[in-house]
Parts: structure tokens; sequence; C-alpha cells
């Protein structure tokens, strides 16, 4: 895995979500930003070197409230993130943070702004 916001691994764990999961994790998916801190974490297993993964899902404060008031949902997009991750052999979930990011301000262009 490759450090940064991984697009890809969001999809893998929207689809790993299913279809039946609860409609509030799949709105954090489908919304949030997922960034990989890759190789927080190294041990050795059964079929040999695994190295875990930290992964951060940013939603916006209020997806963020109501998601961290249900923890079926943090349950949830946990189980799919860790899937995702494990799809590729010899890597795993460390720990999935779900973080709130901050509101960006508009910005000011000469239109709107009157600058």
């Amino acid at each position: 895995m490759r450090r940064g916001e991984d697009e890809g691994l969001r999809l893998l764990a929207l689809e790993r979500l299913g279809p039946l999961s609860t409609p509030l994790a799949r709105e954090a998916l489908e919304n949030g930003v997922t960034e990989v801190e890759p190789d927080v974490l190294a041990w050795t297993g059964t079929m040999g070197m695994v190295r875990g993964h930290l992964v951060v899902l940013w939603l916006e404060p209020d997806l963020h409230a109501r998601v961290s008031e249900a923890p079926f949902a943090v349950d949830a997009l946990t189980a799919a993130v860790a899937s995702a991750v494990a799809k590729v052999s010899g890597n795993a979930l460390a720990e999935l943070k779900i973080l709130a990011r901050a509101m960006l301000p508009a910005r000011s262009t000469p239109y709107r702004g009157r600058v």
C-alpha cells in the first residue's frame, strides 16, 4: 500500500460492505475520504510476514457525529475496511480511525468575493 489518499481502497471497502449493511456505514464510505499510513505494524504470521496499515476515514462533521454515536456502523466500517486491506496477501488493518475533517472556507474569487 502507498501512503496518502486511496480511492481504490474506499471503493473496495464499499463493495465489501455489501448491499444489506447498515445505511449509515454505506453513507460514510460513499461520502468519506480514506487515507492510508502504510506499515505501522509488522509481525510474522503462519503464512509469513504481515504488514499492518493505519486507515483514516475522513468524514464531514455532522456525518462523523452520527457515525460516532452508532457502534454498529463503526463495526461495519471496520469489518469492510479490514476485508478490503486484506484482499492483498500479507496485508492487514492495524487500525481504523474515523475522524471529522474541518470545513474548508470557501475560496474567494473576483466575482463572488468582490476582490
